[in-house]
């Protein structure tokens, strides 16, 4: 491994670890709010043909976006409406594939979305699937579709980045499916800065995310394309053993790095994470051509978390003022620390949060919001109704220092009780500081708004501790754990009214292509390794959460690493040179046993 080649803004092995410390605390101005269960309901529109079996069924509903402007980020108005792309299936079936979502442009109301039925046609299979993206309206009006083609005809998840043009039709109040080609695979992965399915293959043994998907379209003040989306890193700053001891990937004190590098050697399953884990955001440029887009140039991720996290997915680039906001979900379990995900389940029973960083360029130097990227954590456990995942922020028209957050509620495959679909969540305010803090406002919208105005707040659906859950789901046991030991109440801020936003124009009519390709499915994440019972289980004191605050590290240059100059290191020479850095620093008398 180089230790000088480049890896963009870095999540460290600190910043995880906070994150985690910062989710375990319900700290309001990041924890998603209560939502009051009993408003909570399936999405009506998700009664529709399944695109298997052809037959009406009640579908879960997971990830989903809007078709937006590509360069302001703001909800397209196409024709009058509001057009929301969605992931799609049966309840505990391999079933995801994408479905069109319509209603008049700026109606709130969850029970007026109507379903276009899946935009690649019935007659799919799970062996063909397709997973998140985003979308953009052409200059002729049809959509631009950017999504994952996932082949699982070798029992694995090989996933492709791909583009396809949608032709809608409008008449009588109804929205149609009137075509769908130029369906493409634009980008796999490069070898170098991302890695491929057959390098993955190559290493795998079974332990290791692979990650081609989620691309996001953003434009430039310049006219100019990009895909943000999820990867992980290639050759350039690869997995491996190595990233153990980079002192670069672990962003604390002298002693803290020491003292980390060490539970990583002395822990068996941390050791196997930090090895395989090389999660990436990454970034790519594409051609002029619209309605058939290629890659012109690939980069260097714009967030790597080697040695960290092996999956940070969903990224969403939102343009506020002159600033980029970059955003992207996580599940911490998909980390190295176990010590640190592991408080985060005992806390809440939850361990999923939303990252962000903002810079100055699209391409540019990511800073870490909130010091750690943190944004938004987990607030219930993740058996309950109300639980939420895969944070998508939109921006609020008229402000440039917020976003409303969408997401879904995270109950497939009946997790939460039968009958209690994965459905849409509530949407939220989250307001930007200008200091690189962030606040969750306690403004909260019928589930599936996606466009903030004078009639979006929703009191109604804002819950308390006492009312985010159904009876019998307060102690009810989930099957990696029995949670919400230490839940808090938390009461987000109220924040200022927005303005009302100002109504986009509608695109011009659209053409109508020739007919389409018929794509294809994916498995569910791998479910991560089951602590025991914790009421049979030792709980170390360090998982305990008390009210008071968690002592930070001194703040360090995020330059300070392990030597580098000169001929590569052995690990036992890095070894030592971190502990004579720890002696120096701290003396041997003051050096902590770990509990």
């Amino acid at each position: 491994m180089d230790n000088n080649a480049k890896a963009g803004t870095r999540l460290t092995y600190r910043d995880f670890q906070s994150v985690a410390e910062t989710l375990a605390k319900q700290d309001p101005n990041y924890a998603v709010p209560f939502f009051n269960a009993a408003q909570i309901k399936n999405m009506p529109a998700a009664y529709t043909k399944d695109a298997q079996t052809g037959e009406y069924a009640d579908l879960d509903i997971w990830d989903s976006w809007p078709v937006q402007d590509a360069k302001t980020g703001q909800v397209s108005v196409w024709n009058g409406y509001q057009l929301v792309i969605a992931m799609m299936g049966i309840p505990s079936e391999n079933d995801s594939h994408l479905y069109l979502l319509y209603n008049k442009y700026g109606d709130n109301n969850f029970a007026n979305w109507k379903n276009a039925g899946p935009i690649f046609g019935h007659n799919a299979t799970p062996l063909r699937q397709e997973w998140s993206g985003s979308a953009t309206v052409n200059s002729d009006g049809t959509i631009q579709l950017y999504y994952t083609q996932v082949d699982t005809t070798k029992g694995t998840n090989h996933q492709k980045i791909a583009s396809a043009v949608i032709t809608l039709d409008h008449t009588n109040n109804t929205v149609s499916i009137a075509n769908v080609d130029k369906d493409h695979v634009i980008f796999e992965g490069d070898g170098y800065h991302y890695q491929t399915y057959q390098q993955w293959v190559a290493t795998n043994k079974g332990a290791d995310n692979v990650a081609m998907r989620d691309a996001h379209i953003v434009e430039n003040d310049k006219g100019e394309r990009y895909l943000v989306f999820e990867a992980s890193t290639g050759k350039e700053n690869y997995q491996g053993e190595d990233q153990i001891f980079n002192w670069k990937n672990y962003g604390g004190s002298a002693e803290y790095n020491t003292k980390s590098l060490f539970d990583i050697l002395g822990n068996d399953d941390i050791k196997s994470r930090a090895t395989w884990a090389n999660a990436a955001i990454g970034i790519l440029k594409l051609n002029n051509n619209e309605k058939y887009p290629e890659v012109a140039e690939v980069y260097t991720p714009l967030l790597t978390a080697a040695m960290v996290s092996d999956e940070i997915e969903r990224p969403d680039v939102v343009k506020l003022g002159d600033k980029y906001y970059l955003f992207a979900a996580t599940r911490l379990n998909r980390g190295s620390n176990d010590y640190a995900w592991m408080r985060a389940n005992y806390a809440v029973g939850d361990n999923v949060a939303m990252l962000g960083y903002v810079s100055d360029e699209l391409t540019g130097d990511y800073k870490p919001l909130n010091g750690s990227g943190v944004v938004l954590t987990a607030s219930v456990p993740a058996n309950w109704r109300t639980a939420t995942y895969s944070y998508y922020a939109v921006p609020v028209a008229g402000y440039n220092d917020r976003v409303l957050v969408t997401a879904y509620m995270t109950n497939r495959g009946g997790v939460a009780g039968e009958g209690k679909n994965s459905t849409l969540a509530p949407s939220f305010l989250v307001q930007i500081n200008p200091d690189g803090t962030t606040k969750v406002l306690a403004k909260v919208t019928n589930q599936g708004d996606w466009i903030w105005d004078d009639s979006s707040e929703n009191p109604d659906m804002l819950g308390t501790l006492d009312t985010a859950y159904l009876p019998g789901e307060k102690d009810k046991p989930i099957d990696w754990d029995l949670v919400g030991y230490y839940l808090k109440d938390h009461k987000p801020a109220r924040g200022n009214d927005p303005k009302k936003p100002t109504t986009p124009e509608d695109p011009k009519k659209p053409t109508t292509p020739e007919d389409p390709e018929k794509p294809t499915t994916p498995e569910d994440p791998e479910k991560p390794t089951t602590p025991e019972d914790p009421e049979k289980l030792f709980v170390p004191e360090e998982f305990i959460v008390t009210d008071e605050p968690t002592p930070e590290d001194p703040e360090v240059s995020r330059s300070a690493m392990l030597p580098q100059a000169g001929e590569k290191q052995s690990p036992i020479a890095m070894i030592l040179a971190g502990m004579s850095a720890l002696m120096m620093s701290f003396g041997l008398a003051k050096t902590k046993k770990r509990k």
